[in-house]
């Protein structure tokens, strides 16, 4: 066989390879069925500059606001406030929010970094909610409160730190190697088809059994169906492509360091390394109140939901001391 033709039918076993994975990974989106809230609020859309951010309100149109801002992770939402913002709407004006990229909120086709999600939130909280507001964050969205706190102290009270990694506080690097793995992530075909191997239901049960709970039990078939779902709305990879790649990591030392207002921070007890994670956090800023929660992992507002309602009420309700 000549090169020309060896040539033309690699091109065609390449082609109908492709062909194969874009037909598969839409066949995959459209039976991971369709995204609808389990939370009981009133359900309203935020228009953003680069997308509708979904959200929820609940509770009384006076009282003090709340705002829960959701983790960064595969299928992540505000779904994992479930078992929290009803209590929490007892007592506050309960906001609860999908970022951008996530849930029931849109998903463009932008390339998402830090910054994207310090100027929604900022924005958010500025022209949504209008007034100084408590804000509970988890995980990687810790470094983007913290941030946004430093630059906007007037509309942040108060904030809720929980499962906050210490490595908002190390300077970040960006390797070459992690911007080729973005690239690559965000493929159209490719990159999606890589994406839905990271976002099987087998994947997200092994990923919240190693990495969220003390309690197995609670990785229900309807949990991970949920996440499942959530993880394949449409253009749902690139959002993820920036967090598999390393690249919404934000090193957020010297805003936290500078913050005045009141902050907790919580762990849960089989976390990884809550001791020590807590004492870097309180070398850097001692002013702030740290909880280590029992028998509970990364998904403590869920495990110990009674335990983490009552400290965020109790945390709410104290005075604030006059800055000297």
């Amino acid at each position: 066989m000549s090169f020309g033709k060896k040539l033309l039918t690699a091109g065609l076993v390449a082609g109908g390879a492709l062909g194969a994975l874009a037909t598969l990974n839409k066949l995959t989106e459209a039976m991971a069925g369709e995204l609808d809230t389990v939370l009981t609020g009133e359900e309203r859309r935020y228009p953003w500059k680069y997308g509708d951010m979904f959200y929820e309100v609940k509770g009384n149109r006076s009282a003090q606001p709340l705002l829960l801002i959701h983790g960064l992770s595969v299928g992540a939402s505000s779904y994992e406030w479930r078992k929290n913002v009803d209590v929490l709407a007892q007592q506050f004006r309960v906001y609860a929010l999908d970022l951008l990229g996530f849930g029931l909120s849109d998903h463009p086709a932008i390339d998402y970094t830090p910054e994207t999600f310090t100027d929604l939130i900022s924005d958010f909280v500025r022209e949504v909610i209008g007034k100084p507001t408590v804000v509970v964050a988890h995980g990687l969205a810790c470094a983007y409160v913290v941030v946004c706190a430093h630059r906007r102290p007037q509309l942040f009270e108060r904030l809720v730190l929980v499962e906050p990694s210490a490595t908002m506080l190390q300077e970040m690097y960006i390797s070459p190697l992690h911007s080729l793995w973005k690239a690559v992530l965000r493929l159209p075909i490719i990159g999606t088809s890589i994406y839905n191997i990271f976002s099987s239901r087998q994947a997200i049960r092994r990923i919240y059994d190693e990495q969220g709970y003390y309690n197995p039990s609670l990785i229900s078939d309807e949990m991970v169906e949920y996440v499942y779902t959530s993880a394949h709305q449409s253009n749902a990879h690139y959002a993820l492509s920036s967090l598999l790649s390393n690249h919404l990591t934000l090193d957020s030392y010297e805003p936290f360091a500078s913050l005045q207002m009141p902050i907790v921070a919580l762990w849960g007890s089989e976390g990884h390394m809550p001791s020590e994670t807590s004492a870097a956090f309180k070398r850097v800023n001692p002013q702030i109140e740290v909880h280590i929660l029992d028998k509970s992992g990364y998904q403590l507002q869920e495990e110990q939901a009674a335990s983490f309602n009552s400290l965020v009420q109790e945390f709410a309700a104290t005075a604030v001391k006059p800055q000297k």
